[in-house]
């Protein structure tokens, strides 16, 4: 039988291929706003996430009407803004941290889903899953040591933005009892359009000093990364899928090497190895 048969199994696919996308779109965002507007960037990137989802509605078996169609639309709008929010304040802390001192903040939002899936949407947490999220939590202790400028205003920038994507993710689940992924991508991008056009515009540079390749690829990036993460969020729990986006930490050290010859130190080598051994250990409880 396919390793990817079941809908937890394909679940968990979908939240590995989001940790990659979402490394290789942090470091592109990071390089985009050395020279670009936070809100231009963003504009950017929402633009291209709607239409989209327009092709993707117009296409789909079940047409545009039925896509755009939601019982819940409050739920819908709220989504909509935390996400905006996160991802203002996640490209702001890069323009002041290093990748994977970012990274390591956001590893702090599988914690925060975990606790509220448990308590608002009934998701059942054994005790081997909260002593290897305990654990996991140690290892961001480690990393997060007071020596470091990680608890700068940077940090309570990126802190601030994991707390908005663990709200957005639990309302996320919240959105896939009622609509489907389509109907959810579609709306994140509404709402992203109508928040960031008038700044986007205000704060645009002129075409020839746009760097289109980096826009481009964040677009792409950042696009396939959400859609990836409300597929996951579909097809299981959200308490299943958040060890695996610990592995967030391992790619986002190579890349940070090679793209910006930034290094570890032994702090944030030994935190990302008890994060992950937490997670791995979370998968070895999932299958038994």
């Amino acid at each position: 039988m396919s390793l990817l048969s079941s809908p937890r199994n394909l679940g968990i696919f979908f939240a590995i291929m989001a940790s990659i996308i979402f490394s290789m779109h942090d470091a592109v965002s990071k390089l985009l706003v050395v020279n670009h507007s936070v809100w231009f960037i963003m504009m950017f990137r929402y633009w291209f996430h709607l239409i989209v989802a327009i092709i993707w509605a117009l296409v789909s078996k079940e047409g545009f009407r039925a896509a755009i169609t939601t019982p819940r639309p409050v739920l819908q709008i709220i989504r909509g803004i935390l996400l905006v929010t996160e991802i203002a304040l996640i490209i702001y802390a890069y323009s002041m941290l290093g990748l994977a001192e970012v990274t390591t903040i956001i590893m702090v939002h599988p914690l925060i889903v975990t606790g509220l899936a448990a308590v608002f949407l009934g998701e059942v947490v054994g005790w081997h899953r909260i002593g290897a999220l305990l654990v996991g939590l140690l290892g961001l202790g480690v990393i997060m040591q007071p020596t470091g400028n990680i608890w700068g205003y940077g940090g309570f920038v990126a802190l601030a933005a994991t707390t908005a994507f663990a709200l957005y993710q639990l309302f996320t689940r919240l959105a896939s009892r009622h609509d489907s992924t389509l109907t959810s991508f579609f709306y994140a991008g509404l709402i992203g359009v109508v928040l960031t056009t008038v700044p986007g515009l205000k704060m645009a540079p002129a075409l020839a000093d746009m760097n289109w390749l980096l826009l481009a690829g964040a677009c792409i990036f950042s696009t396939a990364a959400h859609f990836c993460v409300m597929k996951a969020l579909s097809l299981t729990e959200a308490s299943a899928i958040q060890p695996f986006t610990y592995m967030q930490l391992v790619w986002s050290i190579p890349i940070g090497f090679l793209v910006f010859g930034d290094l570890p130190i032994w702090s944030t080598i030994l935190g990302a190895t008890m994060i992950v051994g937490a997670g791995l250990y979370t998968i070895h409880r999932g299958n038994r």
